[in-house]
């Protein structure tokens, strides 16, 4: 019980930048110094300044999917993993406007906004919200917003009618599934996949994602499954399930397997861009 709720716990921390809450985004901003210089605490900011204009970019987060990338060994890290950002190194680097989540970079850009330091809050929970985003920062950045809206071409397309009933699951303990509050649930709808656990409600702790039941997936028998694999493999060891070979996806072999960032995390432009292609070719 208590390592199903650590689960839960961490999921939430990796997942609330893509997680809807009341007002979708939402962009608060002081108005910005005469310096030169953004920080980013999350991977997507990061990467769509970094587009926009690299020299720019002088923080960013401590994040797997940047470390990964070449172009952001030389940029200060002033944050890993779940530890809360460094302010004392954030405030050394003088930027001219730091950039979090909302609802969970709250206490670090309430601290900056006290000491003075220009700050903006985002939230994106679908390709509005994307769109809306790469747009206000190409506008702080006085850079043309193309060269990032290339990065997410397969995004931007008239998807095909599919008609398909599919079911995401991001884990086996507990059987976690995002619900249309989710960045996931954004994007299935976009793609025009029927997402048969769209209008359930999600957790307290996670509106966009809830628990289901093997007798809930069972009845409702979707014609694709989406598996994410995630961490321990102990949370990834769908076809154990009791019921697993029960299912028509299984059976037909209707099964497509996502990566973390792009469908849950969005992760950086590289990883939706991906994650839209696979969307559209089920």
């Amino acid at each position: 019980m208590q390592l199903r709720k650590n689960f839960l716990i961490f999921i939430f921390l990796l997942i609330s930048f893509g997680c809807s809450n009341k007002n979708p985004s939402v962009i608060k901003e002081k108005k910005l110094n005469n310096n030169f210089g953004i920080i980013s605490l999350n991977s997507l900011s990061a990467d769509i300044i970094y587009n926009l204009k690299p020299e720019e970019l002088i923080g960013i987060p401590g994040s797997s999917i940047l470390r990964k990338n070449d172009n952001f060994k030389n940029i200060t890290t002033v944050s890993e993993g779940r530890t809360p950002p460094n302010i004392e190194k954030i405030i050394s680097l003088n930027p001219s406007l730091v950039i979090g989540s909302d609802g969970f970079h709250d206490k670090t850009l309430t601290k900056l906004d006290e000491l003075g330091v220009s700050t903006l809050k985002t939230k994106v929970n679908s390709l509005p919200d994307l769109t809306n985003l790469i747009n206000r920062l190409s506008q702080i950045t006085k850079s043309d917003s193309k060269i990032v809206f290339d990065k997410i071409g397969s995004c931007l397309i008239n998807p095909s009618q599919k008609n398909k009933k599919v079911v995401v699951l991001v884990s086996t303990k507990p059987l976690l599934s995002p619900n249309n509050k989710s960045w996931a649930g954004s994007l299935l709808k976009n793609f025009n996949l029927s997402n048969l656990a769209a209008d359930l409600d999600g957790s307290e702790q996670m509106k966009g994602y809830l628990n289901l039941s093997p007798e809930w997936l069972l009845k409702e028998d979707p014609d694709n499954l989406i598996l994410i694999r995630f961490g321990d493999e102990q949370y990834n060891q769908y076809s154990s399930l009791p019921f697993w070979n029960n299912l028509k996806a299984v059976q037909n072999n209707n099964i497509d397997y996502f990566n973390y960032y792009g469908l849950i995390n969005v992760g950086s432009l590289n990883s939706i861009n991906k994650t839209c292609e696979k969307l559209e070719s089920i």
